[in-house]
């Protein structure tokens, strides 16, 4: 019952809040997939969340559509889901940066045919190679191997973290390093009951 309501939501939804956002009597649509103003999760859309919900004091579930976007910005929106002590649901799709979200969920549900999607994070060579250029001399970074070595130790914390939020957000261990090691050129969609037995779906109180 509470599925289809939340399948209504979405597809009854106003337009209060602003694109990517939409509120609808206790629910918060996040759809990156529809929006006509962003194409994936994006700094400034968690601003954009704590205004919505601080003015709509209701509001108890955030409803997740999103092929993914920036990571840090996915972590920014799931501070304040976790602070608002949201529910987090999916009716269609939500990959990569969304899951990080989604785990934010104090229940977290998904509707019938719905997919969860993880990989592990990559970093462009094009885009590493800007980013020592623009960066070499305000880190001080003297050789290209100065570069690699901050880049190593940079990595190593950035997966410590990723795999300690998953913990803290009582996903199983095991489960938790599939989706660190799942490639990062394609999306792991877990089966509903893997993602039951590994506390990723929390539809108890």
């Amino acid at each position: 019952m509470r599925t289809i309501l939340i399948a209504l939501l979405m597809t009854l939804a106003t337009h209060v809040g602003a694109d990517p956002f939409t509120v609808n009597s206790d629910a918060v649509v996040y759809d990156t997939v529809n929006s006509e103003v962003s194409e994936e999760i994006d700094f400034g859309h968690d601003e954009q969340l704590l205004e919505i919900l601080k003015t709509n004091e209701n509001i108890r579930v955030l409803i997740l559509n999103s092929e993914g976007g920036y990571l840090e910005a996915g972590y920014d929106i799931a501070d304040i889901v976790i602070d608002a002590e949201l529910d987090t649901h999916v009716e269609n799709v939500c990959e990569s940066a969304c899951a990080t979200i989604f785990l934010a969920g104090k229940k977290r549900s998904l509707g019938l045919g719905g997919k969860i999607g993880f990989h592990s994070s990559s970093w462009a060579a094009e885009s590493i190679q800007d980013y020592y250029t623009s960066e070499k001399d305000t880190q001080g970074w003297e050789t290209p191997f100065d570069f690699a070595s901050w880049l190593y130790e940079d990595t190593q914390a950035e997966i410590f973290s990723d795999f300690e939020y998953l913990l803290e957000r009582e996903v199983e261990a095991k489960f938790a390093i599939k989706t660190l090691k799942a490639s990062s050129d394609s999306m792991w969609y877990p089966r509903r009951k893997e993602l039951e037995a590994a506390g990723v779906l929390r539809e108890g109180s």
